[in-house]
C-alpha cells in the first residue's frame, strides 16, 4: 500500500508539474543559472524574462533533474524569483539544482543543465571591506541585519538592514571603544575610562553611568538583555539590563582581555594567563592555567563528534571553550573549569576568537585560522597584513575587525 501510494503522489505531482490541464500556453527555454554555496545555503541566480516563470528543483547528490527530483527525495520550489537562496542545507552536503521555465501557468520546458554546490562553513574565504575610516577597529558585534563595529576615539560604524556601514561617532563618548556586543535586546559598546553606552538599533547611542572608571576591554552576554565587562586591574561589573551597573569582586587584579558566556558559565581571559570564571556574573573564583602568556579572547563552541556508521552513527554533542594569546598561545576547557594547553596556533599573536559552526581566530598581520574541533587549526587567506584586533559570528557568516578600518567579511 506504501508503495502505491508513492506512485500515487509521485504522478500526481508529476502531473502539476508538467502544467497539464489544457491551458492554451508555451513552455519556455530554461535560462543557465549560477549556484553558489555559502554557511548552510546555495544562492541560485538567473536572468529572467519577462512574463516567465521560473521553477526550481533540488536534491542531494549530483543527478537531480525536472522529473526525478521527487524520487531523490528532493524539493521543488514554485515561480521563484532571481536571485533565490535555498537555505537550511547541511554543510559538507553535495546538493544538484536544475530550474525550468513556463508561460502563462503551462507546462515546464526542458530543465536547465544540472548545476552542483556543497554548501561550507563560513570562515574559509575572505573578502575585504572599503576602510571603515583611518583609526584603528577594536570590536565587533552582529545581529540580524545589523553588524557593529568601534574603534578609537569613540568611532562606532554600522551596517543597518544591508545598508552600507556609516560612521556614527557618540559626542558624549569620546573615549576609545574597546569592544561591543549584542544581549538580546540591543547592542553594549565599552572602552576606556569605564565609558559605557548601549543601542537598541546599532544606530543611536545612549551613555550609561558606570560602575568603574577602569579601562574596560571585553563584554559577555547571555542573550538575556544582561551583561557582564571586565578590564583594567581585574575589573568586573554586571548589569542586568545594559543600563544599571554594580561593580562586582574580581578574583584578579591583572587585567581582563576577553570574556564570554556559555554553558551556565562566565569566563574571562587576560594577562599573564589569567582565567576566572562565574555562574551568576557577580561571583568569580581564579582558574590554574598552564601559561604565563597574555590571553586575549576567548569562545564557547559546540562540537559534534560521530561513532559508527551507516544506521548504527551515534553523534555525541560536548562544549568546549577555547582561549587564545600571545604567541599563538592556544588553550581548551570542557567545562570552563579545568583547561589544557595545546600546541600554539602560530607564532602569531592571536587577539579575537569566534564560534559558528567551526572557530576562527584572528591576529597580528592579517593572521586567520580556523578550526572544525578547537585544536587542530589551518591558516586562511585574509587578503591583508594589516593586524585584526577581534572577530563576531554574523547572520550569514564572520566579520573580522582590525588597524586602519580594516574590515573583512566572510559567507
Amino acid at each position: 500500500m506504501k508503495r502505491i501510494a508513492l506512485l500515487m503522489a509521485f504522478i500526481a505531482v508529476t502531473v502539476m508539474l508538467n502544467g497539464c490541464g489544457g491551458k492554451s500556453s508555451s513552455a519556455d527555454a530554461a535560462p543557465d543559472f549560477t549556484a553558489v554555496a555559502g554557511d548552510g545555503f546555495v544562492t541560485l541566480t538567473w536572468t529572467a524574462q519577462p512574463g516567465v516563470d521560473y521553477w526550481l528543483f533540488y536534491a542531494k547528490g549530483t543527478t537531480v533533474t525536472t522529473s526525478n527530483w521527487l524520487s531523490l527525495g528532493g524539493t521543488a520550489i514554485i515561480n521563484a524569483s532571481s536571485p533565490y537562496t535555498i537555505n537550511g542545507l547541511n554543510n559538507g552536503t553535495v546538493y544538484s539544482f536544475t530550474m525550468n521555465a513556463r508561460k502563462n501557468g503551462g507546462p515546464g520546458g526542458a530543465g536547465a543543465p544540472t548545476k552542483v554546490a556543497t554548501p561550507r562553513f563560513a570562515g574559509i574565504t575572505w573578502t575585504a571591506g572599503t576602510p571603515l575610516g583611518t583609526g584603528k577597529l577594536n570590536g565587533v558585534s552582529a545581529a540580524s541585519t545589523t553588524n557593529v563595529a568601534v574603534g578609537t576615539g569613540g568611532a562606532i560604524f554600522a551596517s543597518i538592514s544591508g545598508a552600507a556601514p556609516a560612521a556614527r561617532v557618540n559626542p558624549s563618548a569620546p573615549a576609545d571603544l574597546n569592544a561591543t556586543a549584542f544581549g538580546g535586546a540591543g547592542f553594549l559598546a565599552v572602552g576606556n575610562a569605564g565609558t559605557t553606552i548601549s543601542s537598541t538599533d546599532g544606530a543611536t547611542w545612549v551613555t550609561r553611568s558606570s560602575s568603574t572608571v577602569a579601562d574596560l576591554y571585553a563584554i559577555a552576554s547571555p542573550g538575556t538583555g544582561a551583561f557582564v565587562t571586565v578590564g583594567a586591574g581585574g575589573s568586573t561589573n554586571y548589569s542586568a539590563d545594559g543600563t544599571t551597573w554594580i561593580a562586582t569582586t574580581s578574583a584578579t587584579t591583572k587585567n581582563l582581555y576577553g570574556a564570554v558566556y556559555g554553558s551556565g558559565r562566565y569566563v574571562a581571559v587576560g594577562a599573564q594567563g589569567t582565567v576566572i570564571t562565574s555562574t551568576d556574573g557577580t561571583t568569580w573564583q581564579a582558574v590554574a592555567v598552564n601559561t604565563t602568556n597574555d590571553l586575549r579572547s576567548v569562545a564557547l563552541g559546540v562540537i559534534n563528534t560521530t561513532t559508527g556508521t551507516g544506521t548504527a552513527a551515534v553523534v555525541m554533542t560536548s562544549n568546549l571553550f577555547v582561549a587564545v594569546g600571545a604567541a599563538g598561545t592556544l588553550l581548551t576547557s570542557s567545562d570552563g573549569l579545568t583547561w589544557t594547553l595545546r600546541a600554539p596556533i602560530s607564532a602569531n599573536n592571536m587577539a579575537g576568537i569566534a564560534f559558528g559552526g567551526q572557530y576562527v581566530a584572528v591576529g597580528n598581520a592579517g593572521s586567520i585560522y580556523t578550526s572544525a574541533d578547537g585544536i587542530t587549526w589551518q591558516v586562511r587567506t585574509s587578503g591583508t597584513a594589516n593586524d585584526l584586533a577581534a572577530i563576531a559570528r554574523t547572520s550569514s557568516g564572520y566579520a573580522a575587525v582590525g588597524a586602519a578600518g580594516t574590515n573583512l567579511s566572510s559567507f
